[in-house]
């Protein structure tokens, strides 16, 4: 990913070659540095210098390819990243997943820390519970802190990364921060901070790591208590022109007896998503959605879709996403459409929709795009979030490890 505001100064494309190199060798592992020469338009002699400077900083390793006994001429000698020559740290801020992480250059799991009854009343007070949970992850797993790249913030809220604001959040009832989250993090970890809404995080991780990564078109759908989307263009997320996309768990559908966080009660949020579910099992004694009760609404979810009783209402649920699906497919055509988070990934929900697609939309196996399921949950997002944006970009700061 190479940010759009790159200009041509000499630093700058130096920046953006190294990120593009850094990208084509984690996608293709064993790459020669003449393949990537040819991929991006290098001398070998211009591709060369710049491998040099990634391996002398411990990011990238040659090593010798193994080829066919029969093969004449020197062994083949391939690019890979160095799993442990960078760091990134993740914070999720969620009712499923609250927690901190950190992840090695190849995206694998290094360690992460669940953190009970997070203070998400006030954002700057939410920034430094977190901060400092994943500093003592840092310190316990004994990763060297400069090798940190930088950390990724997942959470529920519309979102401005590129100024590191938080736009507003529904679900956590907070405004604009004016950049305060990202500010407190930052001032305690020394780490450079991206912030992003849920969807988007995952979005990224499924296009780098996991369920997207060999295709450039695709709509991530992410259902949990609520729902949203993310909409991926060309590797490119669609974030509208006030930063504002995905918005489907607002899409018109049935009426119901509740309230949504917009206040309506024909939004989709309220009938294909755990919400609706725990209305219809009886588990909830209000009909407006109540901040204050984020977490019993995700425990009383997850335990209603480990309860094979509440399988008919589970594929009620799926059933009704299935028109907005056939919406989006209709408008975007994506190559494919991921379904992630607790809800999204259940069997009996996931197979729901699909039959839906099926018996209502025509969906089959000559459709013009496919549905999956989703690789990575919201916690392993965050830190694959960081590593997308501060390693395999122009925004890794390269003196840092030189």
């Amino acid at each position: 990913m190479i940010n759009k505001n790159t200009d041509n100064t000499p630093a700058s494309l130096r920046k953006a070659h190294r990120g593009l190199f850094l990208s084509d060798i984690q996608m293709s592992p064993g790459i020669s540095r003449a393949e990537l020469a040819r991929r991006q338009g290098f001398s070998e002699m211009a591709a060369t210098r710049i491998v040099r400077e990634l391996v002398a900083a411990g990011i990238v390793e040659e090593f010798s390819v193994d080829t066919p006994k029969k093969s004449v001429g020197r062994p083949k000698t391939g690019l890979r990243i160095v799993k442990d020559g960078i760091f990134a740290g993740g914070i999720t801020v969620s009712a499923y997943h609250s927690e901190v992480s950190i992840c090695d250059a190849n995206g694998s799991p290094v360690a992460r820390a669940h953190l009970d009854a997070p203070p998400l009343a006030d954002v700057a007070e939410t920034a430094k519970f977190y901060a400092r949970a994943l500093h003592d992850l840092i310190v316990a797993s004994g990763i060297d802190q400069d090798r940190m790249v930088g950390v990724g913030v997942s959470l529920s809220a519309r979102t401005q990364p590129e100024e590191g604001r938080i736009v507003k959040s529904e679900y956590f009832g907070w405004g604009g921060d004016d950049g305060r989250f990202c500010r407190e993090i930052r001032a305690l970890t020394n780490l450079p901070v991206e912030v992003e809404n849920i969807s988007n995080s995952l979005a990224i991780a499924e296009m780098r790591f996991g369920a997207a990564r060999d295709i450039s078109d695709f709509t991530l759908i992410h259902a949990a208590t609520f729902v949203g989307a993310s909409v991926v263009s060309d590797h490119r997320l669609v974030r509208g022109a006030s930063e504002v996309s995905g918005l489907i768990g607002h899409f018109r559908a049935q009426t119901r007896p509740l309230e949504c966080v917009c206040g309506r009660n024909d939004c989709l949020n309220l009938s294909a998503t755990g919400f609706g579910l725990l209305s219809q099992l009886g588990k909830l004694d209000h009909q407006r959605f109540d901040r204050s009760r984020l977490s019993y609404y995700a425990t009383s979810l997850l335990a209603a879709l480990e309860d094979g009783k509440a399988d008919a209402l589970v594929q009620q649920a799926g059933a009704q996403l299935a028109p907005a699906l056939d919406c989006i497919v209709k408008l975007l055509g994506p190559q494919r459409v991921i379904l992630s988070g607790h809800l999204g990934t259940n069997e009996t929900y996931y197979s729901a929709v699909e039959t839906a697609l099926r018996n209502d939309f025509d969906y089959g196996t000559d459709s013009d795009f496919e549905l999956t399921k989703g690789t990575f949950s919201s916690g392993d997002a965050a830190a694959l979030l960081a590593l997308h944006v501060f390693c395999y970009s122009n925004r890794l700061d390269y003196q840092r490890f030189a």
